[in-house]
């Protein structure tokens, strides 16, 4: 009896989930990117265009291997963020620093992509 009352609230449970899946349409994916081009046909229009173009030149200068580079403008797109009310897009402009200097290129990629993603509109 036991048993059998696990068994019926598993199937319930079972049943609950799919019913929950087939409700909603959109089931996220995940996938990794191309971190040297995801950004390239960004909007230069918005709220944020200087930043996101700041940040697109950050990606060509890691892509160059340029770190001095990429560190000044990084930073540069920092200061810019420092007011703004949700620090989620400044968090990534900083791991991306921090990468940039520790010399992981893909991760400093990853973190400014992520950082221009956050700020188109």
């Amino acid at each position: 009896m036991y048993t059998k009352k696990i068994l019926s609230g598993i199937s319930a449970t079972v049943l609950a989930f799919a019913f929950l899946l087939s409700a909603n349409s959109t089931v996220p994916s995940f996938s990794q990117t191309d971190n040297t081009t995801s950004s390239a046909n960004v909007s230069q229009t918005g709220p944020f265009s200087e930043e996101i173009k700041l940040l697109q030149d950050a990606i060509g200068a890691i892509n160059n291997g340029d770190t001095n580079q990429a560190k000044k403008l990084l930073i540069q797109v920092e200061g810019l963020m420092e007011d703004m009310p949700d620090k989620t897009a400044e968090k990534r402009v900083e791991a991306a620093i921090k990468m940039v200097k520790d010399g992981n290129k893909d991760a400093a990629l990853m973190h400014t992509n992520e950082a221009i993603k956050l700020l188109q509109p």
